[in-house]
């Protein structure tokens, strides 16, 4: 039994994606065939690919800020058009309505000069039609 669960061991271990390695000390023979790298060579590439993964957080915090940064700009210009054409639409309703009373005024005018030349003309022709019937009898 323990030789099965030592060869299912042994197999999975074969399987795994996990790059061998060993310890191996200045003037060993090395049990693989391989690159071999020193503590410090190891230790660099550690550092390096940390660096790189902040730098990748930086870089895709930086694209994200950049991204915020024109999605604000693009909807603070909006939001400007929009405020300013509501006003001048305000504005202009404003202006129509204005000159609306405006005509109504100059309307009840009108209408004033029209009654006035109206009864003008009538008692011009009243006055007429007396001085003439005045004259023939």
């Amino acid at each position: 039994m323990k030789t099965f669960i030592f060869l299912i061991a042994a197999a999975s271990a074969s399987y795994a994606t996990e790059p061998d390695y060993i310890r191996v000390e200045s003037g060993e023979t090395a049990s693989i065939s391989g690159i071999l790298l020193s503590e410090e060579a190891l230790a660099e590439i550690i550092a390096q690919n940390e660096r790189e993964v902040e730098q990748c957080k930086i870089d895709a915090e930086y694209s994200f800020k950049e991204y915020q940064a024109e999605q604000n700009l693009r909807y603070s210009l909006l939001d400007t058009r929009y405020q300013a054409e509501s006003q001048m639409y305000l504005d202009m309703i404003s202006a129509r309505d204005a000159q609306i009373k405006r005509d109504k005024k100059r309307d009840v005018w009108q209408r004033w000069a029209t009654y006035g030349a109206f009864m003008l003309g009538v008692g011009t022709t009243v006055g007429i039609t007396y001085a003439v019937n005045q004259n023939f009898n």
